[in-house]
């Protein structure tokens, strides 16, 4: 248990909500209480004094953010909620001469014009084969940002990747790579795998895969390898994240075929590869 100020908010370890000690006895507070009736615990206790940004939302987030990393969609590709997408995912590791860390890249591409890159150079959590790890979490961002908007289908040469989500569908949510750690970070946050096999799980008829023989043999599996390999120069400080941004823009709509324009989230449209997050 952490050292305790009775007048800090702390991270509840049971539900991820803000609590205090009040009167010998730890509670949620208002106005966490109401906002946050659905998810509140009967018997909150400490996790972690809270994060500025937490204090101000009522509880931590689900999963944290890779530092480096973008998500976007194509304007000229939207479609309707539920309807039917592919989307591949690749991933991208190499060893760098100078870097301290090898970045482990990844991206994705859907036919709907939705796109992520980005990367990570962890090595606690997971330190299996790096390019299994890169499209695993490739594997993960993809099915954050589309599942259950859509009924999407996995494109992956590994056959590990689609083995795995395969158990998923059925409720096996312990497949997961070799040496894969399924604890919690001790700042609480689920594993990456642990959540999109549960979300897998849950919207089962909104996931299939597909193994296909090699990424190449689609355009969705060649631009998700652009964008692979985008996201590890940009962990590598061989391009700036700007540079990182204009480049994914140029792949992205250069695979499916479209013009280079993005939606954002104010309905306005964006060529610029400007930090609209």
């Amino acid at each position: 248990m952490p050292d305790i100020d009775s007048t800090e908010n702390y991270i509840c370890k049971q539900c991820r909500v803000i609590c205090r000690l009040k009167d010998g006895a730890w509670v949620h507070p208002e106005p966490w209480a109401t906002l946050k009736a659905r998810q509140v615990c009967a018997h909150p206790a400490p996790l972690r004094p809270a994060k500025p940004r937490e204090m101000q939302s009522g509880s931590m987030p689900l999963f944290k953010r890779d530092k480096i990393m973008r998500e976007e969609q194509l304007r000229n590709l939207v479609v309707d909620h539920g309807s039917a997408i592919e989307v591949a995912t690749v991933g991208c590791y190499q060893k760098h001469l100078t870097a301290r860390a090898h970045p482990r890249g990844w991206g994705y591409l859907a036919s709907n014009g939705h796109y992520g890159f980005g990367a990570t150079t962890t090595q606690i959590c997971f330190d299996g084969p790096g390019e299994l790890a890169a499209e695993a979490r490739a594997l993960f961002w993809a099915i954050r940002k589309l599942v259950p908007l859509y009924r999407i289908t996995l494109l992956t040469d590994y056959p590990q990747i689609a083995n795995m989500v395969e158990a998923w569908r059925s409720g096996d949510h312990s497949a997961m790579p070799p040496g894969y750690d399924m604890t919690p970070g001790k700042s609480g946050y689920e594993r990456k795998l642990v959540l999109a096999a549960r979300k897998v799980h849950e919207h089962t008829d909104s996931v299939a895969v597909r193994l296909v023989d090699d990424y190449a043999d689609t355009a969705l599996g060649r631009g998700a390898n652009e964008l692979s390999i985008i996201g590890w120069k940009c962990s590598a400080r061989e391009i700036t994240k700007s540079e990182a941004e204009v480049q994914a823009l140029t792949a992205a709509s250069a695979a499916l075929g479209v013009e280079p324009v993005l939606v954002t989230r104010d309905g306005q449209v964006d060529n610029a590869g400007e930090d609209n997050e």
